[in-house]
């Protein structure tokens, strides 16, 4: 059984912002509201839609297995996103990978979830 989340996403496109396929909760990339604030507030407000996507589908951030940050590291570099990152998640931490990219936004976050 598949429950779907934020299908009706800010960008108008053809993907849902997050799959729910029984315990496991898919949510699809996430990223700032605005790129008009300080790169750290850009992070913050990327994990904190991550942490409500979860909250749509009932976990929190403790469920968290896997993240896959997306980072341009002309704007953000990993220093920056670990101080802000650290604040949100806790030890043991879930497995992650970061990507550099330059490719118009400085971050995004998608994440996986286990309840």
């Amino acid at each position: 059984m598949k429950e779907y989340y934020g299908v009706e996403n800010p960008l108008g496109l053809a993907y849902s912002q997050a799959v729910r396929v029984n315990d496991t909760v898919y949510v699809a990339g996430q990223g700032p509201d605005t790129l008009e604030c300080p790169v750290a507030e850009q992070v913050r407000q990327t994990l904190e839609n991550v942490r409500n996507m979860l909250g749509e589908a009932g976990l929190d951030l403790s469920h968290v297995v896997k993240v896959t940050v997306i980072l341009n590291f002309a704007y953000i570099t990993p220093q920056i996103f670990e101080k802000i990152y650290v604040q949100y998640f806790q030890s043991p931490y879930p497995a992650r990978t970061i990507i550099r990219s330059d490719i118009g936004f400085n971050v995004q976050v998608d994440v996986i979830a286990v309840a």
